[in-house]
């Protein structure tokens, strides 16, 4: 038999992908939701392009509402971000992941949702509303 299913963390795991580190707010509440309604750990990653000019305010802010939901924080800086973004989803396994809502002209959420349709993925709105992404979703992308 075969399956589209790949093996996942013993320890469930909520993964966030936060782009923007100061409005990462709404992100990390949504994931600490899922994560305590799943009964998970929650992750908060930030892939950043390398040779940008890190910003220590929002850094620490992506820090403190990472610590306060009581979630593993980690920001890498990658010369392909999408490429370390792929790597990141193909060699973690997390249950779930959250991101915010496609647009602003990349495709890349939806391509993501055809290429891990194995991974359970949710979106949030700007005013915080929490959407799981669906079959009909990942087949509209």
């Amino acid at each position: 038999m075969v399956t589209s299913r790949k093996p996942q963390k013993l320890h469930p795991t909520v993964l966030v992908l936060v782009t923007d580190q100061l409005s990462c707010d709404r992100l990390i509440r949504a994931g600490r939701r899922l994560a305590d309604t799943f009964g998970c750990v929650l992750e908060v990653q930030n892939i950043a392009r390398f040779g940008s000019v890190p910003d220590p305010e929002a850094i620490e802010h992506l820090y403190q509402v990472s610590r306060d939901a009581g979630a593993r924080m980690a920001v890498h800086y990658s010369e392909d971000p999408e490429r370390s973004l792929v790597g990141l989803l193909a060699e973690g396994l997390p249950h779930y992941v959250v991101t915010g809502m496609p647009g602003g002209g990349s495709d890349l959420l939806p391509r993501l949702w055809t290429r891990f349709e194995y991974l359970n993925f949710y979106t949030v709105d700007t005013a915080g509303e929490v959407q799981e992404v669906t079959a009909v979703d990942r087949a509209l992308a």
